[in-house]
């Protein structure tokens, strides 16, 4: 079992909370659900998940953790019918290894009834569509492959175009342990899938990409809410059966993937203030009802009290304060004097203009 970090501790800031006053801005509005999603009965090689195929990226791909068996297939289903004019499949590494060198492009029409539009040639299919509206599109192996495959890349010429992976992920969902929260799991799952890219984007800096593996556990138990160590998430089943609507923990759980902090000397404070940022002012509908005692609250409280300080930052000091200090605690270089340079104030004097600002109990 994953090392359970940190989140635990979220339980009692949920159940003992009492919103904030603060004026803050409003939260995001929610991503569009993917356009698109990969299904395929072949495993995948470490990072080299299915998505890579539809990233619009020259020096990624899927590849699988086998040769493929004739009838093994790798399928895109539109979340709405796509008028595809022309699709065109690259299969192979760079080095020309890895091709597909028996299969057949199919489409669909409704998901189910496939049809043949092409044949693989040297590793690749192309196939002229005429715009006729297609469910889905796959690709199926027609004979066993000696080498695992890689799928290079997928072009469709398509209108309205249909948006490529920006950050590829693919979620390993276990409920095994709870087979009567299958419904429940999925939605979580789905959510996180839907909501990764608008994560990864509040949480972006200059030349890091965010895993593209998370690994999805609910077990049973009330020890606690969730945790994540890496790119693994423990969930327990008593918390979500008895509370249903919080799914924003599993959402806190999967910002805390996309964080990637290796550095032991950041603040727990701040990397749990972070994450509760993106989840109340970015997933949530609305930021908590929650009104802080000013009397007795600290910055070092974390999770919302910090979140809700660092939303007043955000809007009265630095538009793009987080993906600031997310970029510091991502490098390992945070340190306390980063607040004078990024706001103007050091931190204790930045949080006493934020305390002053809060209406008294």
């Amino acid at each position: 079992m994953a090392h359970v970090r940190g989140c635990i501790a979220l339980a009692a800031v949920l159940a003992g909370a009492t919103a904030f006053a603060a004026e803050t801005p409003t939260g995001a509005a929610a991503p569009a659900p993917p356009p698109v999603s990969v299904e395929t009965t072949l495993a995948t090689e470490r990072d080299n998940v299915p998505q890579c195929a539809y990233d619009g990226k020259a020096d990624t791909c899927f590849l699988s953790a086998r040769p493929p068996k004739a009838g093994d297939t790798f399928t895109m289903v539109f979340a709405e019918p796509a008028r595809i004019s022309r699709a065109r499949v690259a299969t192979g590494t760079t080095d020309g290894k890895n091709l597909l060198e028996r299969g057949v492009l199919e489409t669909s029409a409704d998901g189910k009834e496939f049809r043949q539009v092409a044949a693989f040639a040297s590793g690749a299919a192309r196939a002229d569509l005429g715009g006729k509206e297609t469910r889905a599109l796959r690709i199926r192996a027609t004979a066993d492959g000696a080498a695992p495959v890689a799928i290079h890349e997928i072009t469709l010429d398509a209108t309205p175009p249909i948006p490529v992976f920006k950050y590829p992920l693919l979620v390993r969902l276990d409920y095994s342990e709870v087979p009567e929260m299958k419904d429940w799991c999925e939605r979580a799952a789905h959510l996180v899938e839907q909501w990764y890219p608008k994560i990864a984007d509040t949480l972006a800096s200059d030349g890091y990409s965010p895993p593209r593996r998370m690994n999805l556990t609910f077990k049973k138990g009330d020890k606690g809410i969730a945790g994540t160590s890496g790119s693994n998430i423990v969930a327990y089943d008593g918390w979500f059966k008895a509370h249903p609507a919080d799914v924003g923990a599993i959402i806190h759980e999967a910002i805390h993937v996309v964080q990637s902090y290796r550095s032991r000397t950041n603040p727990g404070w701040l990397v749990e203030g972070i994450a509760d940022y993106v989840r109340f002012w970015i997933f949530e509908p609305k930021p908590p009802n929650r009104r802080l005692d000013p009397d007795r609250i600290k910055y070092t409280d974390s999770y919302q009290t910090t979140a809700a300080f660092l939303a007043w930052a955000v809007q009265k000091r630095d538009k793009d304060l987080i993906s600031k200090l997310n970029a510091a605690c991502r490098k390992g270089l945070y340190k306390p004097e980063l607040w004078k340079e990024y706001t103007g104030k050091d931190l204790d004097a930045l949080w006493e203009e934020f305390r002053q600002s809060l209406p008294k109990k």
